[in-house]
């Protein structure tokens, strides 16, 4: 079994994660599943939190395929807060 493939970040004192296994990928705010979607070369899973007295951000994470590479990407509000790439057999 192929480990997890996952991207965290920390941001406005909320924790996001997307991560991806062999069946589905899933969008998380503070540990909670927001979205979760079956795998697919080009997923994205979006929604909002509110990280601030009435102050909500637009969180969306983006997982592409290639043959020989996944990039994971998160952005709050469209603007990129993180990104990684992994090569992948």
């Amino acid at each position: 079994m192929r480990a997890m493939k996952q991207l965290v970040t920390n941001y406005r004192g909320a924790n996001l994660t997307i991560e991806l296994d062999q069946n589905e990928c899933r969008l998380l705010i503070n540990g909670l599943v927001r979205e979760q979607r079956e795998r697919a070369s080009a997923i994205t899973l979006s929604s909002t939190v509110q990280t601030d007295y009435e102050w909500h951000e637009f969180i969306q994470g983006t997982i592409t395929r290639s043959d020989d590479s996944l990039t994971m990407v998160l952005s709050a509000n469209n603007v990129e807060i993180a990104r990684q790439d992994f090569s992948v057999p």
